[in-house]
């Protein structure tokens, strides 16, 4: 993803830790997972060809691409995975786990989540990691990495409570909103009790605030917007 220069407003997030939202999406998939029966580990899931367990394995890519990034070896973690566009890497990272057996895929995804998380707390907000656009304050691109992690527990079909879903909502629009802003797609987006009205040129569109959580990670039916607006909402994909 291709981020403005000049980084949006960050107190649109305040009150918010991005280390706890982190934690709690971790635990919430680590949970469901450590429940599933053989069967259900291929279920599939929202993303088109993933089942659940390829699902999780794709999250263990995600896992050593941020290892990467606070060891400060990005470049050395691209050529790794090669490939020429994103799909395809996701498809690498994938393949390299086609052979393990679901629980091993589990215990390699828990330690790893946990071991970064626990070195991105310590680095702190202020602090900066490296990633694929430059170096990087540690609570932004937290708030990122817990985004990813709710948007493909939602994708698996991890279950929440409508105490989770209130919960999850307040941090995940309020996060779509600054993305999007970060993304200097040019689009303007203004929350309107509960519903956001967002701008673009001289096109207008109003979504909930669960179908902006949506439309931004690429999870709403792309005749849901007009054309122009989807494509440059869609920034947490």
């Amino acid at each position: 993803m291709t981020r403005a220069t000049d980084l949006a407003d960050l107190t649109e997030m305040a009150g918010i830790d991005p280390f706890d939202v982190l934690d709690t999406e971790a635990a919430r998939v680590d949970a469901f997972y450590r429940g599933l029966s053989d069967a259900a580990w291929s279920t599939p899931t929202r993303c088109a060809g993933w089942d659940r367990r390829a699902l999780l394995a794709h999250l263990i890519t995600t896992e050593d691409y941020t290892h990467a990034g606070l060891d400060g070896r990005v470049e050395d973690f691209e050529d790794d995975v090669g490939g020429v566009d994103l799909a395809e890497r996701n498809a690498r990272g994938i393949a390299r786990r086609a052979g393990l057996a679901a629980q091993t895929v589990l215990a390699q995804w828990r330690a790893a989540s946990a071991d970064n998380r626990r070195r991105l707390r310590e680095r702190g907000e202020r602090g900066t990691l490296q990633t694929a656009a430059g170096d990087y304050p540690v609570g932004r691109q937290v708030f990122y990495l817990a985004s990813e992690l709710a948007t493909h527990a939602d994708d698996a079909g991890v279950p929440q409570s409508p105490t989770e879903q209130e919960e999850r909502l307040r941090w995940r629009v309020r996060f779509a909103r600054l993305a999007v802003a970060e993304a200097g797609q040019g689009v303007v987006v203004t929350p309107d009790g509960g519903v956001e009205v967002i701008r673009l040129g001289g096109q207008q569109a109003r979504l909930t605030e669960r179908d902006f959580v949506e439309a931004v990670a690429d999870r709403l039916g792309i005749d849901a917007l007009p054309d122009d607006i989807h494509e440059a909402l869609v920034v947490l994909a």
